[in-house]
């Protein structure tokens, strides 16, 4: 049988190239953690508040922790530049996942997004923030989810 080179031992093969940290780098998380008191509306949107640097990878690690938010509830994690705007190359608004059933109670992974499903790489090109919105109905009023998105920085 032969042996396939991954992506990464062809890169360290090549003369004077040094690993990218975001290879092997420190696994770190963002955390975006609802209000105590909140009055959800279908479609409203929270920020992790943090500003990311250009250079990470997302990993395969994101989690969202969270009470029953509604029948037909649903929450996607997305990334957008430092200004606001969707990132449209990284799924924008969906980039971490997409659409994934909060109804019911439980700790539920979070990696369907296209950065980060089915084997794709996807390394930020410009300072960004992750941001989550529920949508799908009204989730319930003080209903209560921490998001966990895990990154590998360019340090």
């Amino acid at each position: 049988m032969a042996e396939i080179s991954s992506k990464q031992v062809t890169a360290r093969v090549l003369p004077g190239r040094a690993e990218p940290s975001q290879e092997g780098g420190k696994v770190r998380k963002v955390f975006i953690t609802s209000p105590a008191a909140v009055t959800w509306a279908d479609g409203d949107t929270i920020a992790s508040g943090k500003i990311l640097p250009a250079g990470v990878r997302f990993t395969a690690g994101a989690i969202a922790s969270h009470a029953a938010m509604a029948s037909s509830v649903v929450l996607s994690v997305g990334i957008r530049a430092a200004d606001g705007t969707a990132i449209s190359g990284a799924g924008g608004a969906a980039g971490i996942a997409s659409s994934v059933s909060v109804a019911s109670a439980g700790r539920t992974a979070i990696n369907n997004g296209s950065p980060v499903a089915a084997g794709v790489e996807y390394i930020t090109t410009v300072p960004c923030e992750v941001y989550a919105t529920l949508s799908g109905a009204t989730p319930t009023a003080n209903a209560q989810i921490r998001i966990e998105v895990e990154y590998v920085g360019n340090d």
